[in-house]
């Protein structure tokens, strides 16, 4: 069982689990978002790396898109009509019309993890400390916000990334918790310890290994819920969360 990372000066925040449902096991899961009353989902792993569209109600698959076995798939996020999908190592970003097709390729600097948007720019993580905003016509970087806590220490590991009202979530990689982050100066203002998902997930999945971990946010704006999954977890969890 992982341990959660708790920032001891930084509030733990409250957070209800509505229910969960099962999904299937195998997915590697990198990045979700909701869109036009769809929900999607960014999978990795070389050769298995997809893009996927579910219908919403049911959370049951729509359609699916395989990336080219040499992309391992990363963050996902919805801007103007079109999902954006990072990957890891090949530097680039791929775009998509909402059913699924190509549409646009956007070439970046270093490796790519999480993926959101503020409705204007793409929002990224790379592993690091650091969060970048990039324009989403071309992939340049416009600004960089390096996330810390309270005594100023630096957060490394920063992985899937999600935008709610000005504030970014991020979970930390190999860990149960998920960080509130001020958008303006990376400034941690809360977090939340999701250890209880973790173990519940180990209940269905005793030899889980240590890749298959927490990994996977996306804030449903309508219902004001937030769903949650890991790496090959048997579930999807729904959870209604306080930020402040």
């Amino acid at each position: 069982m992982l341990t959660p990372i708790v920032h001891a000066d930084t509030p733990v925040l409250p957070w209800k689990l509505l229910h969960s449902t099962p999904r299937a096991p195998d997915h590697f899961t990198q990045g979700l978002v909701y869109a036009d009353q769809q929900l999607f989902e960014s999978t990795g792993h070389y050769g298995q790396s997809q893009l996927i569209a579910y219908i919403l109600g049911a959370l049951t698959i729509q359609k699916t898109y395989s990336l080219p076995p040499n992309i391992f798939g990363e963050g996902l996020t919805f801007l103007n009509e079109k999902l954006y999908q990072s990957n890891w190592k090949s530097h680039e970003i791929f775009v998509y019309d909402t059913a699924l097709n190509p549409l646009q390729t956007l070439h970046i600097d270093g490796d790519s993890w999480g993926l959101t948007t503020d409705g204007h720019l793409l929002i990224m993580s790379n592993g690091s400390e650091a969060i970048q905003f990039l324009d989403p016509d071309t992939g340049m970087v416009l600004n960089t916000i390096i996330v810390t806590d309270n005594s100023g220490k630096q957060q490394q590991d920063i992985n899937e990334l999600e935008w709610i009202n000005g504030k970014i979530l991020a979970n930390i990689w190999h860990s149960n918790t998920v960080l509130v982050i001020d958008s303006s100066n990376g400034h941690i203002t809360g977090q939340f310890d999701l250890d209880q998902l973790s173990q519940n997930v180990s209940q269905h999945m005793p030899q889980r290994s240590h890749e298959q971990v927490l990994n996977g946010m996306a804030w449903n704006s309508r219902a004001k819920t937030l769903l949650v999954t890991g790496k090959d977890w048997p579930l999807w969890f729904e959870l209604e969360i306080q930020l402040h």
